[in-house]
């Protein structure tokens, strides 16, 4: 068994064992190597250590329950193996930002971003968009306000999104644009409502506030904000796993905070389409100072 396919068993092998007293050593007994070795060989790929991936499975699996059911957060705690309350409140709040608590009761950005991603485990695909689809470190810029127009759809429903784009890029030379700005779109979020509503705008950047907005269409301002920038090379199918990235890895111990802006991802020349491989885009998350 090659080191790929070992990790990718070995991430299999945990993820069915996410309830059981499961430790690093047994993992790497189970694809056959030494702890010591298959530790070398699994922060080497997968980017983090075998014990840290238990307990970021574990993490996204119990903030899902956390999202989707009324458990008491002990019995949840208790169900994924942290030996308290105050365990898990320490850990949830390394990777998330925020007590289990607080994120079952806020109504703010990145509560509800959190419940478009998929709780995905490592597989062959996500182990190459690791190591070939994502900027790993991001970018750190802060935009001025950025005026932009568009057309909204609630949700993120993809066949909705699919089709929000088809009747809006048709519809782009109605549009006055900023000069310079004319092979870029962009896709914002942001949320809506107090349960949890989110809306998707296709849009661009308009070349001025007071311009005449076109028939079904709205002007959306963005405030000046500070921005970790994150490229995504691949297919949108993969976007899960950089979103994953970003939010269990990279945010957890950058020491940045998310802010509760509206995140969005900008489009160029470089982007191909959403099924090619080469396609690449950036993802804008709006970031707060170090804690």
């Amino acid at each position: 068994m090659n080191p790929k396919e070992s990790v990718i068993q070995a991430a299999a092998y945990i993820e069915d064992h996410l309830l059981d007293e499961l430790s690093p050593a047994e993992a790497a007994e189970a694809v056959g190597y030494s702890p010591y070795h298959f530790h070398r060989i699994f922060q080497s790929l997968a980017r983090c250590s075998v014990s840290e991936y238990i307990r970021k499975r574990r993490l996204t699996h119990a903030a899902c329950e956390l999202f989707h059911t009324k458990g008491r957060i002990i019995e949840i705690a208790m169900k994924y193996r942290f030996e308290s309350q105050e365990a898990f409140t320490r850990a949830f709040r390394r990777m998330f930002a925020v007590t289990p608590g607080q994120f079952r009761r806020q109504r703010d950005m990145k509560d509800t971003l959190y419940r478009a991603m998929e709780k995905r485990p490592l597989d062959e695909a996500g182990l190459r968009h690791l190591h070939e689809g994502i900027s790993l470190e991001p970018s750190l810029v802060r935009l001025d306000n950025l005026h932009l127009v568009g057309i909204s759809i609630p949700g993120v429903n993809g066949d909705e999104v699919a089709r929000l784009w088809r009747s809006f890029r048709p519809r782009l030379p109605e549009i006055k644009r900023k000069t310079g700005t004319e092979e870029v779109t962009y896709a914002v979020i942001r949320l809506t409502g107090e349960q949890w509503e989110v809306s998707y705008t296709a849009c661009v950047e308009a070349a001025g506030e007071e311009d005449p907005i076109p028939a079904g269409m709205a002007a959306l301002t963005l405030p000046a904000a500070a921005y970790a920038v994150f490229s995504h090379k691949g297919t949108l199918a993969r976007l899960p796993d950089t979103f994953q990235y970003i939010y269990e890895s990279w945010l957890p111990k950058s020491g940045y905070v998310r802010t509760d802006a509206p995140e969005f991802a900008r489009y160029d020349r470089r982007y191909l389409g959403p099924a090619h491989e080469d396609s690449l885009l950036e993802l804008y998350i709006p970031i707060g100072p170090p804690t």
